[in-house]
C-alpha cells in the first residue's frame, strides 16, 4: 500500500491574507507611503466627526504626522489631547508607524461637503390682508408674503 502523500504532510493552519501580503509590501513601500494612506483613511475614526472635518493629515515623515488645523484654538485643544489621539492611532493601525503628532494651521484643501438633508417644512397657510385702500401699498405687502413662504426656516 502507497502512503497517501496528503496525511504524509505536516498541517499548517491558514494563514491571513493580510500576513502574507504585509513582507511583499514592506518591500515595495521603503519610503512608507501606505502608512499616510491608511492614517488618511482611519483619522476621521480616530478623532472623531467634530474633530475630522476641521482636520486634515498633510503628511507623514519619520513617524510624524503633520497634521494641518483649521484654528489656533483647535491646534491648543488637539495638543492637550496629543497622548489620547497617539494611543488611539497606534491601536487602530496597529504598528508604531506614527509615534509623533505636529498640528499646524492652515486652510483646508479638501471639501466633498456633505450634501445636506431636506427638512419637512410644515404646511404653511395663506394669509388675509386687510382691506387696504392703496393698491401698491396692497402689492408690496403681497410679494412680501410671497417672499416670506419662500424662505426656508
Amino acid at each position: 500500500m502507497v502512503p497517501d502523500l496528503m496525511s504524509a504532510r505536516r498541517y499548517k493552519p491558514p494563514e491571513r491574507v493580510g500576513a502574507s501580503l504585509q513582507p511583499i509590501l514592506d518591500k515595495i513601500d521603503r519610503e512608507g507611503a501606505f502608512g499616510i494612506v491608511r492614517l488618511v483613511k482611519a483619522w476621521p475614526e480616530v478623532v472623531g466627526e467634530t474633530i475630522a472635518r476641521r482636520t486634515e493629515v498633510m503628511s507623514l515623515k519619520f513617524h510624524t504626522a503633520v497634521v494641518k488645523v483649521s484654528g489656533a484654538m483647535w491646534i491648543q485643544e488637539l495638543n492637550l489631547m496629543r497622548a489620547q489621539i497617539l494611543a488611539r492611532i497606534t491601536e487602530r493601525l496597529g504598528d508604531d508607524s506614527v509615534r509623533e503628532l505636529r498640528f499646524v494651521q492652515g486652510r483646508l484643501s479638501r471639501r466633498a461637503h456633505p450634501r445636506l438633508r431636506s427638512v419637512p417644512r410644515a404646511t404653511r397657510h395663506s394669509i388675509e390682508l386687510p382691506k387696504l385702500k392703496d393698491p401698491e401699498l396692497r402689492a408690496a405687502f403681497e410679494r412680501l408674503i410671497e417672499a416670506w413662504g419662500r424662505s426656508p426656516r
